[in-house]
């Protein structure tokens, strides 16, 4: 055999056994991307997705770290994702990135609706990762886009040490694959966990119970404290209640609050908590909202409530509230900054300025106003 024949034919050996070692490889790096994507779409908790996209992909797909970005339309994904645990959040601070759909507006607009791979994916989202220690390790970086219904709900950053790991156009079909599993994934384990919050509401009024009010202000509490927010406490309740109810029967006592409660949502934002507290008494929780906002928001709901009039039979019944608040403003400082501390203390402000606000003359708002320390 003619000896650069026989050269030739080594060479094309050799090139078939890379081909052949590429395709073993990429048929291996299919079945573990499908495998991770089948368990992100089997993951029943925010919290099982977040162990999963946020620390074992890590070691399955032998990356330096991973940053998961969350767009925040629902203004719940925060708390859905940390279920109370404030050590997760501090630990996953810089990993974990919730975007708020007004204050980070900009950030959203520039999240790419496609996969972007290599040097790009670092230049444009910088801001992802610049809080990260490791983020001088950083080589190659894979920036996947998070899309459900036309609509970037999100994004997964995939960080590398080795700086030919990610480049562009290349890989780009498992990534894609991994990113749209991950967005199903995120949205329905989000509605999941909104479903059964539905456990939480109260059965007559269908506001939140007084349990899941007690959750929730904790967690507004602490994000408004570290977003350095305000957040406005208001207890209202139903004037006369007893007499309506003794008047009219506990049916039409039992229409009054289904009525109110159906004011209430349409005055107050969707992120905004609506809680029967008890009988007649009813707490609202206006997260990121000022005393002054919260002061117009208060009469508007009075006025609404008491031109609304309830039909029965030949009369027309007309209620009215008594309106107490109380601002986040002013409770923590350097003596008192105990989240359970500020909860308390916020609610029994709240309930003073209602009792004040029933001493005065009901059918009023009082806001409470501290005593000058002596």
């Amino acid at each position: 055999m003619d000896e650069s024949v026989y050269r030739k034919n080594l060479e094309l050996q050799r090139k078939l056994d890379q081909l052949l070692k590429q395709a073993r490889a990429n048929e291996k790096k299919q079945e573990l991307y499908e495998a991770v994507g089948f368990e992100i779409i089997g993951a029943s908790t925010p919290k099982q997705l977040r162990e999963l996209l946020l620390s074992q992909i890590i070691t399955r797909f032998q990356l330096l770290d991973v940053v998961l970005c969350l767009v925040d339309h629902h203004k719940d994904t925060e708390r859905m994702f940390f279920e109370h645990d404030e050590e997760a959040r501090l630990h996953l601070d810089n990993k974990l990135l919730i975007l708020d759909t007004q204050k980070d507006a900009e950030l959203i607009q520039s999240l790419s609706i496609t996969p972007i791979l290599g040097a790009d994916a670092l230049k444009n989202y910088q801001w992802m990762i610049v809080n990260l220690r490791i983020r001088d390790q950083i080589k190659s970086a894979a920036f996947l886009p998070l899309v459900r219904s036309n609509r970037i709900i999100g994004a997964l950053m995939l960080l590398s040490q080795d700086s030919h790991r990610y480049q562009a156009n290349i890989g780009t079909l498992f990534l894609q694959k991994l990113s749209a599993m991950t967005a199903v994934a995120i949205e329905n384990c989000l509605n999941q966990q909104r479903i059964k919050e539905i456990s939480y509401q109260d059965v007559l009024t269908q506001a939140y119970n007084r349990r899941y009010f007690d959750l929730r202000f904790k967690d507004e509490i602490a994000r408004c404290t570290r977003w350095d927010d305000d957040l406005i406490c208001m207890f209202l309740d139903v004037d006369h209640f007893k007499k309506i109810n003794d008047t009219y029967g506990h049916q039409t006592g039992d229409l009054v609050l289904r009525h109110m409660v159906g004011l209430i949502k349409e005055q107050v934002r969707s992120c905004d908590i609506v809680a029967r507290y008890g009988g007649e008494e009813f707490v609202v929780a206006l997260p990121s909202t000022n005393l002054t906002a919260a002061q117009e928001i208060a009469e508007r709901l009075r006025h609404a409530i008491n031109a609304f009039a309830i039909i029965l039979y030949d009369k027309q019944l007309h209620i009215s509230v008594s309106i107490g608040m109380a601002s986040l403003r002013g409770l923590i400082t350097a003596q008192h900054h105990d989240n359970d501390y500020i909860c308390t203390a916020l609610l029994d402000r709240a309930d003073k300025a209602l009792y004040e606000a029933k001493a005065g003359g009901r059918n009023r708002v009082s806001v409470f106003t501290a005593l000058p320390e002596q």
